[in-house]
């Protein structure tokens, strides 16, 4: 039969199981938000500087057609959203399917976790019991 201490042991195991998942976690999250929101802002900055930067050649060069076509054509070279981006895209894809997956495990561990306290709190008051008995004589 496991004592108390058995359960105990896996009980602290599987906290220290979801505390490490809860910080993965946190830690991809907090990565996942500067590709969404940071990244972005500095790609929208980027864009606008290059908007503004053709828009002033243009107008420095105005009368010559094939100046303002091929200043029309890096137009088309900006900076593209993390969303469009095929390797930043898969990267947050990878980062959304890894979280998830480690919430799935985060929920496994925190049911053991629980598991093994609850076993640990009815062995103890077993033991408990078992000491009792012995001490007033009861077995």
């Amino acid at each position: 039969m496991a004592s108390s201490s058995y359960y105990y042991n896996l009980y602290r195991k599987k906290k220290n199981e979801v505390d490490d998942y809860e910080d993965n976690i946190r830690d991809l999250r907090r990565i996942l938000n500067h590709l969404n929101y940071d990244l972005y802002d500095e790609i929208w900055d980027v864009n606008f500087e290059y908007e503004d930067l053709t828009h002033d050649l243009k107008k420095g060069v105005r009368h010559n057609s094939y100046f303002t076509s091929q200043a029309n054509t890096h137009l088309n070279k900006k900076e593209k959203n993390v969303s469009q981006d095929y390797d930043l895209s898969r990267t947050q894809d990878g980062l959304e399917d890894e979280i998830s997956r480690l919430n799935q495990l985060l929920t496994q561990a925190i049911a053991n976790r629980d598991y093994y306290y609850s076993k640990y709190k009815e062995k103890q008051a077993e033991e408990r019991a078992e000491f009792l008995r012995n001490l007033f004589g009861g077995g």
